[in-house]
């Protein structure tokens, strides 16, 4: 499936700023004792803007490629090519312009209503410990289905992530589905 028009409207805004994500991991921290511990939290950072997200176990984040997927960072599946649209979780970052986002989903859903016939949505329980979120499963039964996620930071942070993972003919294997809430409920807004 397409992106969303409203996604796709966000994308094309941070590529004129020229968004670049850049990846860094952090592999160790001293400790007073003078022993290394292992983080697993990538940090992606471009136009005044810095998040971290964890890696799923079997998934491997990418911000190289992420342009070419209209994203920020993008998280492969072990064995997936890399310029595959499956086995691939999307996070990109939009500007938002009010609090409601339950109207930008539904704004979503009436998009793909009228680009697509036949498409149908189902909720999707989707949480992070910090951030509101609301899921929707878009899908056409037995040719695509794409997961969906909006989480919102809060009132006084101006961006909003919106997460995809897209599956071709069946529904997420709960693995892909463990992956893509684990991403989610990993999200943190670290600037602005």
């Amino acid at each position: 499936m397409k992106l969303t028009r409203h996604a796709a409207s966000i994308v094309r805004r941070f590529a004129t700023k020229g968004f670049c994500a850049c990846l860094l991991f952090l592999s160790w921290v001293v400790q007073p004792s003078f022993t290394q511990e292992k983080l697993d939290q990538l940090l992606v950072y471009g136009d005044n803007v810095m998040f971290g997200v964890k890696e799923p176990a079997g998934w491997t984040g990418d911000t190289t490629n992420a342009p070419s997927f209209e994203a920020s960072v993008v998280l492969h599946e072990s064995g997936q090519p890399s310029d595959s649209w499956f086995g691939l979780i999307l996070i990109r970052v939009s500007s938002k312009v009010d609090e409601n986002t339950s109207a930008d989903l539904a704004a979503d859903i009436r998009s793909y209503k009228a680009q697509f016939p036949g498409i149908q949505f189902k909720d999707l329980s989707v949480a992070n410990p910090r951030y509101l979120c609301l899921g929707k499963v878009f899908y056409l039964p037995g040719k695509s289905y794409e997961y969906v996620a909006y989480v919102n930071p809060g009132p006084n942070k101006p961006i909003l992530f919106l997460v995809s993972m897209n599956t071709p003919k069946s529904e997420a294997s709960p693995k892909e589905l463990e992956a893509f809430k684990s991403a989610i409920e990993s999200l943190t807004l670290l600037k602005p």
